[in-house]
C-alpha cells in the first residue's frame, strides 16, 4: 500500500482499467480511483474493454468511463484494479503493454500473479473497492457522497450482500461508514439487484431451463448463449447472479455458469461458485484463470460444448478428490 501511495504522488498522469466482464467491485472501484486523483490534482482517464452494465448506470461518474480504446492518449502509469492478471483487462493489456509505463497492481484475489511494477495484493480484503477505501484514509483525502456511493457497491456486491466468507467484522465497520455519508442501502439493493425488466426475467427463465445436475448431485451447471441474448435483446451482463440459483441447490457443492461472448464466438466465459470448502479457485486456474476459494472463473475458447465437457471434468476430478 505505501508503494501505491508513493507511485500515485509521484506520476502525473493515469489510466485506470479494471476486467472484461465488468460488475460491481470493478466498476466502484475504477470510479473512486478517479476520484482519488483528481481530488490530489492528477489527471486519469478510466477505459475498459466492456461497456458498463445497465443497472450500474446510475452511479456518480459511470459516463465517464470509455471503451474508445483507440482515442487512448498519453499517460504515465497504469491502474490495474481487481484483476488477477493482465490477459483478464482485455483489449486493454495491449494498450499498457505498448506504451510501456509503470503498472501499479491492486487486487484482492488470491490468484493474483503479481504483474504490475508495483503489487498490492490483499486477499483478505473483502473488494478492491475495500482497498481504495483505505487509500483515501492512507492519504488523508475526504470521500464525498458520491464516492461512498461506489466504495459501498464494491462491498455490497463482492461479499454477496454480505453474506460471502470475504465478509469480516471490517467489512462491516467500513460498510457502515460509508452509510454514514447519507446513503440509503434499501434504495441501492434495489437499483442493482430489483430493477429487471420483462426480457430479464425471460433470460432467466432460458437460462434456468438448462439447469443440469451431475448424477452425484453435488454439481449444477448452467448457461447463456448467444442465441438466448439476441431472443431477449439482453446483454450477457444482465446475467449477473444467475449462477446463485445453482450454488443454492441443495447437496451442490459446485456451480458452473457457461456464458458464450456475444461480441466474439468461440469464446466462453465460465464462472464458478462453491461451498463446503471447494477451492474454484484451483479449477479456475487450470484454465487460465482464478479468483477466490468460493468464487472463481476463467475464459476459454471453443464452442460451448467442447468448453462444458472438459470443465465439468475437471470439476467431477475436484469433487472425487474431496472424498478420498
Amino acid at each position: 500500500m505505501k508503494k501505491a501511495i508513493e507511485a500515485l504522488k509521484k506520476y502525473k498522469s493515469f489510466l485506470i482499467t479494471a476486467h472484461v466482464n465488468l460488475e460491481g467491485d470493478s466498476i466502484g472501484s475504477q470510479l473512486a480511483m478517479k476520484k482519488l486523483l483528481d481530488a490530489i490534482g492528477k489527471k486519469a482517464v478510466i477505459v475498459d474493454d466492456d461497456h458498463i452494465p445497465e443497472h450500474y448506470e446510475f452511479l456518480p461518474g459511470a459516463g465517464e468511463v470509455s471503451n474508445c480504446l483507440e482515442k487512448v492518449r498519453d499517460f504515465d502509469a497504469a491502474i490495474v484494479l481487481d484483476c488477477p492478471n493482465m490477459k483478464r483487462t482485455g483489449r486493454v493489456a495491449d494498450i499498457i503493454t505498448k506504451k510501456k509505463v509503470p503498472i501499479i497492481n491492486i487486487d484482492h484475489h488470491i490468484s493474483n500473479e503479481q504483474f504490475g511494477d508495483i503489487n498490492w495484493v490483499d486477499a483478505n480484503a473483502s473488494s478492491a473497492g475495500e482497498m481504495v477505501y483505505r487509500l483515501f484514509k492512507g492519504m488523508d483525502v475526504r470521500i464525498d457522497k458520491g464516492t461512498a456511493l461506489s466504495l459501498y457497491i464494491t462491498i455490497l456486491t463482492d461479499t454477496g450482500s454480505f453474506n460471502y466468507d470475504n465478509t469480516s467484522r471490517v467489512t462491516h465497520e467500513i460498510a457502515g461508514e460509508l452509510l454514514g455519508y447519507g446513503l440509503d442501502p434499501a434504495v441501492i439493493s434495489e437499483k442493482v439487484y430489483e430493477q429487471r425488466s420483462v426480457a430479464d426475467i425471460k433470460l432467466l427463465g432460458l437460462v434456468l431451463s438448462t439447469l443440469k445436475i451431475n448424477k452425484n448431485g453435488d454439481l449444477a451447471y448452467l448457461e447463456v448463449t448467444r442465441k438466448m441474448l439476441k431472443s431477449t435483446g439482453m446483454d450477457v451482463s444482465r446475467s449477473e447472479g444467475f449462477i446463485n440459483y445453482a450454488r443454492s441447490i441443495e447437496n451442490v457443492r459446485i456451480a458452473i455458469f457457461f456464458k458464450e461472448d456475444p461480441k466474439k464466438k468461440g469464446r466462453i466465459s465460465v464462472s464458478f461458485r462453491s461451498k463446503s470448502g471447494v477451492n474454484v479457485n484451483g479449477i479456475a486456474a487450470a484454465f487460465g484463470g482464478g479468483g477466490h476459494i468460493k468464487a472463481a472463473g476463467c475464459v476459454i475458447a471453443g464452442t460451448l460444448a467442447a468448453v462444458e465437457k472438459k470443465v465439468l471434468k475437471k470439476s467431477e476430478e475436484e469433487l472425487r478428490k474431496l472424498k478420498t
